[in-house]
């Protein structure tokens, strides 16, 4: 088992991650392989949530696209793609439609998820439709699920 530990960096972090980084230092032995990642921060609880109850909206007034009837990952994955990320379908076992693989909004940036959001309003808005406010504290209004405030990434 890998341990992971992850410290957001901040001009408030920095003795701690010179710490860390003098700890790790410490321990390094000879044919041993330790690697520091720094990366941008990936997407938060909150953005996650503010997508879910944007589609949630768009899936309210929009059940189908092109034909196919929609679904939440449907519609990640369409937007996702629509914004240049790499995204791979799969037709059903039935071959009435078509599901997305491999998909994960969580590994997008900060920004990068930003963008997807920015992107989903001005599509919405170039449509016509409907967009009330969207994020944790609105989550139960925008449940298509059923499920509450629970939410897969």
């Amino acid at each position: 088992m890998t341990d992971r530990h992850t410290l957001r960096l901040t001009p408030g972090a920095r003795q701690q991650a010179h710490q860390w980084l003098d700890r790790a230092l410490s321990l390094w032995q000879p044919g041993s392989a330790w690697v520091m990642e720094l990366r941008e921060a990936k997407r938060s609880d909150e953005q996650n949530a503010a997508l879910h109850g944007l589609i949630g909206q768009i899936m309210k007034q929009r059940t189908h696209l092109n034909g196919v009837k929609m679904d939440m990952a449907l519609w990640k994955a369409t937007f996702l793609h629509a914004l240049g990320e790499e995204v791979r379908f799969t037709p059903t076992l039935e071959g009435d439609g078509v599901f997305p693989l491999g998909l994960r909004t969580s590994a997008l940036s900060k920004a990068r998820f930003s963008e997807l959001i920015e992107y989903i309003l001005w599509w919405c808005a170039k449509e016509g439709l409907t967009v009330q406010h969207f994020g944790p504290e609105h989550e139960a209004a925008n449940d298509t699920t059923g499920q509450g405030a629970s939410r897969a990434a």
